[in-house]
Formats: structure tokens, sequence, C-alpha cells
């Protein structure tokens, strides 16, 4: 009974996210039903979709480059690019929490003013329409592109319009802060490649 409401509810969230954004936030940040973990289900789950239509996709291109060329064999694969895409997901889904834990301390705050905090997840439920753009792989280059552009683009103005709203965020607050961020996963890129250097040379 629990399973299926939690399911229920992330069904709802996912339903609101599209349809009524406020609701969405509202609904997650003050009713609790949902934890972080069920938005990792959600997005998983989403990025599991990503798999099934992009393995569509391949069985339809190879049916119909078949279909129209007798004469030839096709290169393209059942499972080409199948595990990519889910990879691809799965990557941005922990980019979606380090943007989140970014958020949650690259301010110094008054305790006694905001004891809680800020309210976390706030990008991890706003990017749900990005993950959601795993569906549109069944289609054919490059309109799986087009619409992660646009699911990329709507997933900013949803968290814009939280943190405007709750926080009061300004525009320039926003940008700021994904310079911030944009510094930091790159720092977080490279530290590692630049240690790897490091002991090569030593080593070689």
């Amino acid at each position: 009974m629990q399973n299926n409401h939690s399911t229920r509810a992330r069904s709802d969230l996912l339903r609101d996210v599209f349809f009524s954004p406020k609701s969405a936030f509202e609904s997650y940040f003050q009713k609790h039903e949902l934890g972080g973990r069920d938005l990792f289900v959600t997005h998983l789950s989403l990025a599991v979709l990503g798999i099934l239509s992009k393995f569509v996709s391949n069985l339809i291109q190879i049916f119909v480059f078949k279909v129209t060329n007798t004469d030839e064999e096709t290169s393209l694969t059942l499972f080409q690019g199948v595990f990519s895409v889910f990879g691809f997901y799965v990557l941005m889904i922990f980019v979606f929490r380090l943007l989140d834990s970014f958020r949650l301390y690259h301010k110094m705050r008054d305790r006694l003013q905001d004891w809680d905090g800020p309210e976390p997840h706030v990008f991890t439920v706003s990017f749900l329409p990005f993950t959601s753009t795993a569906i549109f792989w069944i289609l054919p280059p490059p309109f799986p592109l087009v619409f992660i552009g646009i699911g990329t683009l709507y997933s900013l103005q949803l968290s814009y319009m939280y943190l405007s709203m709750i926080r009061h965020w300004t525009t320039a607050e926003f940008f700021f802060f994904f310079l911030k961020a944009a510094l930091f996963f790159m720092f977080l890129a490279f530290f590692p490649l630049f240690i790897y250097n490091i002991v090569r040379t030593v080593s070689f």
C-alpha cells in the first residue's frame, strides 16, 4: 500500500511539474509525501525510458532501412547508443544533486533568522522535465537534441521561478550562481586530471 502511495505521489509530482509547477513545489516541500529517494527513483525511471525509446528507435530505423535499401546492410545495431543515453541521464541526475548541494552552502546565512536553511532538491525537482526528454530518443536525430534543449530551458525557468518567489533571487543572482557552479564543476572535473598528470610525470 505504501509503495502504491509513493508511486502515485511521484506520478502526481511529475504531472504537476508540467501543468501546475507551483503545486509541484508545494506538494514536495510542504506536504512531505516525497523525499530525496523518491526524486532519485523518478529521475531514474525516466532515464530507463531513454533505454526503451532508443531501443525502439534503433529497431524502427533498422526495419525502415532494410525495407527501403534491400541491397545494402545497415551498420546500426539494436543496442547502439542505448546505454550511452542511459548513462548520460544518470550522470545528469548526479549533477542536479551536486548543484543542489552547492546551492545549500554557497552563501553564508544567519541561523537566528533562517534556522532551517534553504529548501533542498530545488534543482532536482526543477530538472524533472529535462530527464523526461529521455522519451524523445524514439525520434530520429536531431529531434532528441532539440527536445533536450527545450527541456533544459524549461527546467531553468522552473528553478528561477521558485527561487525568485521563495528566496527572492534576482536574475543577476541566479546568473552568477550558475557561473559559480560552473567553476565548481570545472574544478571537480580538472582536479583529478591534474593529480593524474602529476603522478604520471613523477612516475615516468
